[in-house]
């Protein structure tokens, strides 16, 4: 019976994690589009997403001073940013084909 219950409360913060994750994947197309007159594709509002989880979870772990778990945290955000510079770059070097 306990088994049963922990798996429906399971299933229902699973369920809300996808409707907040879409409605917020809705807010910031809504928001660029409307206020910065600009679409953004798929992969740049995934992008923001990420990156404001990972600024909140660095912030709470500063608050909480969890230093081994922040570490890991700083290394993503070193790995996202290097991956980013490298998408621009060859962002360019596509554009200078054309």
């Amino acid at each position: 019976m306990y088994l049963l219950s922990g798996f429906i409360v399971l299933l229902g913060g699973i369920a809300k994690l996808v409707l907040c994750c879409v409605l917020v994947y809705l807010f910031i197309s809504l928001v660029s589009r409307k206020g910065f007159k600009r679409v953004l594709q798929k992969h740049e509002i995934i992008e923001i997403m990420v990156w404001t989880g990972l600024i909140l979870l660095s912030l709470l772990l500063i608050v909480q001073q969890l230093w081994f778990v922040l570490t890991p945290v700083v290394i993503l955000m070193v790995a996202m940013r290097n991956l980013q510079r490298n998408n621009l770059k060859f962002k360019a070097m596509l554009g200078e084909d054309k």
